[in-house]
């Protein structure tokens, strides 16, 4: 058979495989919940090869190229159904195809389109008249593995529990399918928005998912998620923390996670907002979760401890800083003894950055990720989306849309031009929230934005509170008159209570009662209403309000409360109660913003107290003091002699050595950009996050401390530098960092079509990264001189033939493109390294054979290969890394690549096998990831190593086996379960030892300060 006809036989079962799937989610919901089909049940198999045959005889007629085209197209399509989209294809009637066919692409010849449409028509009526389950299950999912305890008899309790599933299913979907987009509230017909149009991706760091030099780099925080079962998710107010965690209820709810979470789709959601828990009642039950949080549903008996047990609960804890410092050891006993109790549960834990320590819940083998502020085409992306909702709104508005829609334009591009030339506004821009509160002030306010960050928040508490009313002339709704000063007052009221009392919700009776107190002050309003009618007008009208469940009250955003309440200390002169206080988390943004309201004399004193209690806190001292140097962007006017302390101190935390640091120091805004040390001397570590403080401050003189490093060759170093260009204007960053930037070690990360158009006047550049969404860019495929190639974070992507003949590239990696339809390109390449990962499971693996001289293999996700030893691989390997998405594979036939001497292996399984059967006794580098328990004396037969990495792994017994290997000089400890004593190894003179996120360990005073490496 030729090349081209086994493309075409490929193309077509993957097309027919693509349907059966569909059709196999068009089952009923519980049914599809406990067994979704998967490509390799018979029942899909049977099907899939009928359909090809069908398929094959529909096209004969055609050439070659149009018929794959078409064939391709429609397997794409299939592919993209959610469940919804399936039932609603195959139970519809025959009717005209035109009606349930997508448009073919543009690309498709006028043949190929007329087969595309005659082979969605063959590929629809495969359903028949209604859908089926072509995996063979009932529709209850009777005797399918992975149901709860007591279904799979065809009992009354298992049908029960099966329709109550979906009814629960159908609620939560109800409940988290709308979000409140600030600034497109205001009209009464339309409060919300679907989550689905609101929402936007986020990226994460902390994820360790990929390990080689060059690899390193931000990810979504779906491909996080989808690498770790309990994440602990970190992110600063407004960065999106509560809206991620809607999004994933939403999906789990409807079975619509695309395939970087396919596998979340069997999954129940339990949404535990912590705020609605802060009771000396103490945590609920899980029995008690539905009526805990508002759920109108009465469940089976034991329903929700028989998911948990079963492992297809997915629980969403939203909000540990949320919880009162004295309760959050309580919050942290609750979620030990779920853990205990369920340990196949998946978890998803919320908090802001400081709310608890960095290494919480780590022996309990949670991963920690941390939301990113945003870049600067982040940032142009959601203005985009913002004004795209906003002109949805206006299509609903009657008389003179077209001309709000053309306004809607005319801020939008004015906005996105303002954001990328004004230093003030781009500094304020890092976060979802604040991004929203520009685009609502920037149309309010006909594009005159204000410049500081407490004329942002005076300007949207104007136009919350007064404007958007009395521009639209709605006023005394309720029965009530409120000026801007008194609903102030009221409501910072009620937001100094919150947080003095470490709540952020209130009951509504608790509200009512402060209204009421503060009533006998303030006749004029006391003579228009009770203190009830005052609460429902604040409610109902201010726009700051909202009720989450009936009964209790909040702020819609904790920053608003944060704002009000500063202001209600500085009036009530409560600048000891802030100092007192500054150290905790819920206090620090008050802290900030106080220093905004206050006095300039009121200010200087506050300054003076934090430093004062720095020198008598040690273990605050730095955390105050960068606080102090924070709260100076917040001081228009101060007093020069506090000034120049705050800077002083700050000085002596320089030079930062971690990106946790730089993150600390960067709040301190352009301050800190005259104290950051040159380049000479500083250690890599200490040089990246030099480089990372002045990006994240930003600015033309920020731009000019980076330059200072554009020699510098080291890898962070080098990674710091090419992280840093989405902070900037592209071309005046390329000129001015990067066009002298050797970059040999580290990548360049490309990321929007500015710099890919940039890297013409950058052709020393040979290591790209690239970020992007469709066909291998030209940019990339043209150049001839690339010696490595990252293709990540792609879901459009599916052909790689355009760098077919690059013969000078030596590294191509693939990663996190779930379209991709082949890596026959390889056989056309030269590279010596290769790395596939989170991939479309099932590809084949065959077209290596054709890879002569490759000595270094990644795959990171289940190809159709099952046994390492299936993968024709060449003999030469000497690198072999099977990441976390490849951990079912097996190690069966890996003695076939003796000179491996690197290998990663994933999961316990790989790992039983290599120190059984010792396959590979010449490794020299040796990681192993998500594995329980490992013991360091089973790896003894392995005497060579001279790097071990142990990565999220459960140790078993002590450390000291490792003195017996006479060639270990690195040992790397991320993320391991439990407490780890590194006394054994003090005396390992040559032995460094590398403590990444979140491992806990005893034993660290005894070992030498240069052979002990920290990285957070």
């Amino acid at each position: 058979m030729t090349d081209s006809g086994a493309g075409f036989t490929a193309a077509v079962l993957r097309t027919a495989e693509a349907v059966a799937l569909a059709l196999a989610k068009a089952r009923p919901g519980p049914a599809r919940r406990l067994r979704p089909a998967k490509p390799g049940d018979p029942a899909v198999r049977r099907l899939a090869h009928e359909l090809a045959g069908r398929l094959t005889g529909a096209v004969a007629e055609l050439a070659e190229p149009d018929r794959l085209a078409a064939v391709t197209a429609v397997g794409e399509v299939f592919a993209a159904l959610g469940p919804r989209e399936a039932r609603a294809l195959f139970t519809a009637g025959p009717g005209p195809v035109p009606a349930a066919a997508p448009p073919p692409d543009a690309s498709l010849s006028p043949a190929a389109a007329a087969a595309y449409r005659e082979l969605f028509a063959l590929c629809r009526a495969a359903g028949g008249s209604g859908p089926q389950d072509p995996a063979g299950g009932s529709p209850a999912g009777a005797g399918t593995p992975g149901g709860s305890e007591g279904e799979g008899n065809g009992g009354a309790p298992a049908d029960r529990a099966a329709r109550f599933e979906e009814e629960y299913a159908h609620h939560v979907a109800r409940a988290q399918a709308r979000v409140q987009l600030f600034g497109l509230t205001f009209s009464q017909d339309r409060q919300d928005w679907p989550l689905d149009l609101a929402y936007i991706s986020l990226a994460v760091s902390g994820a360790q998912l990929l390990e080689e030099p060059g690899l390193q780099t931000p990810v979504t925080a779906e491909v996080a998620l989808n690498a770790a079962e309990r994440v602990l998710l970190r992110g600063p107010a407004g960065s999106g923390k509560s809206t991620l965690v809607q999004w994933l209820a939403l999906n789990a709810a409807r079975s619509s996670f695309g395939p970087q979470l396919r596998d979340w789709n069997t999954l129940v959601p339990f949404v535990l907002p912590l705020r609605s828990f802060n009771s000396p009642a103490g945590l609920p039950r899980p029995g008690d979760w539905l009526t805990a949080t508002g759920v109108p549903l009465t469940a089976p008996e034991g329903w929700v401890e028989r998911l948990l047990s079963a492992g297809r609960a997915l629980v969403l804890v939203d909000g540990v800083d949320e919880v009162p410092p004295r309760l959050r050891s309580r919050t942290e006993a609750w979620l030990r003894e779920l853990l205990t109790a369920y340990p196949a549960v998946r978890f998803v834990v919320t908090t802001r950055p400081s709310a608890v320590p960095e290494d919480w819940l780590t022996a309990q083998g949670f991963s920690s990720l941390a939301l990113l502020p945003m870049e600067r085409d982040d940032v142009g992306a959601f203005i985009t989306h913002w004004h795209e909702s906003a002109r949805a709104e206006a299509d609903g508005e009657g008389v003179g849309r077209e001309r709000e829609r053309e306004l809607l334009d005319r801020y939008e591009k004015a906005l996105l031009q303002a954001v990328g030339t004004r230093r003030d506004l781009g500094r304020l821009a890092t976060n979802p929230l604040m991004c929203a509160l520009l685009c609502a002030l920037n149309r309010d306010r006909r594009m005159h934005l204000p410049r500081a960050r407490k004329e942002l928040y005076d300007a949207a508490l104007d136009m919350l509170l007064i404007r958007r009313d009395s521009e639209r002339d709605i006023s005394g709704v309720e029965g009530v008159y409120l000026s801007r000063d008194e609903q102030t007052l009221l409501l910072q009221r009620l937001a100094y209570w919150l947080i003095r009392n470490g709540q952020v919700e209130a009951s509504a009776e608790e509200a009512i009662g402060m209204i009421a107190e503060s009533l006998d002050a303030m006749p004029q309003v006391k003579a228009q209403g009770s203190a009830q009618t005052v609460f429902r007008h604040l409610l109902i009208r201010s726009g700051l309000l909202r009720e989450p469940v009936p009964g209790s009250v909040l702020f819609v955003h904790r920053t608003f409360q944060d704002y009000l309440g500063a202001k209600a200390a500085v009036e009530a002169r409560d600048f000891g109660v802030l100092v007192r206080n500054a150290h905790e988390d819920t206090w620090d943004n008050v802290v900030r913003m106080a220093v905004g309201h206050a006095r300039p004399d009121e200010r200087a004193s506050l300054l003076r107290q934090l430093l004062h209690r720095a020198d008598q806190v040690e273990a605050d001292r730095s955390r105050l003091v960068l606080l102090a140097a924070a709260c100076l962007e917040h001081a228009p006017e101060l007093d020069p002699e506090v000034w120049r302390e705050v800077e002083a101190r700050t000085a002596r935390l320089l030079p930062p050595r971690s990106p946790s640091q730089a993150g600390e120091l960067a709040k301190a805004g352009e301050l800190v950009l005259e104290l950051l040390p040159e380049p000479a001397g500083l250690t890599e570590d200490e040089a990246a996050a030099t480089i990372r403080t002045a990006a994240l401050v930003g600015g033309d003189r920020a731009l000019q401390v980076i330059a200072g490093f554009r020699t510098d060759d080291r890898y962070e170093v080098g990674r710091e530098l090419s992280d840093a260009w989405g902070r900037f204007p592209v071309d005046a960053y390329a000129d001015t960092v990067l066009a002298d930037a050797p970059m040999r070690a580290a990548h360049l990360h490309v990321r929007t079509a500015g710099q890919l158009r940039a890297l013409d006047r950058l052709p020393h550049v040979q290591r790209l990264h690239v970020t992007w969404d469709g066909p291998v860019p030209r940019e990339i495929s043209g150049r001839r001189d690339l010696e490595s190639l990252i293709l990540h974070r792609n879901a459009r992507l599916a052909d790689l033939s355009p760098l077919a003949g690059r013969t000078g590239l030596r590294h191509l990696g693939v990663l996190d493109c779930p379209k991709v339809t082949g890596i026959d390109v390889v056989r056309e390449l030269r590279a010596d390294s290769l790395a596939f990962g989170y991939l479309r499971d099932d590809l084949s693996l065959a077209p290596l054979a054709g890879a002569a001289g490759l000595r270094s293999l990644v795959i990171g996700f289940e190809p159709e290969q099952r046994r390492i030893g299936d993968v024709p691989a060449a003999d030469s390997l000497t690198a072999l890394h099977l990441w976390q998405g490849a951990r079912r594979m097996t190690l069966d036939g890996i003695e076939r690549w003796p000179r491996v001497e690197k290998l990663t292996v994933a999961g316990s399984g790989q790992y039983r096998h290599l120190v059984r059967s010792l396959p590979l006794r010449g490794l020299t580098g040796l990681q192993i990831r998500h594995a329980a328990p490992v013991s360091a004396g089973a790896l003894l037969p392995y005497e060579r190593l001279g790097r071990l990495v142990l990565i999220r792994c459960a140790l078993e017994g002590t450390l000291e086996a490792l003195r017996d290997f006479p060639a270990l000089r690195r040992l790397v400890l991320s993320e391991c379960l439990g407490t780890v004593d590194l006394s054994p190894l003090a005396p390992l003179e040559e032995l460094v030892i590398e403590l990444r996120l979140g491992t806990h360990v005893t034993g660290a005073e005894l070992i030498p300060p240069e052979r002990l490496v920290r990285r957070d």
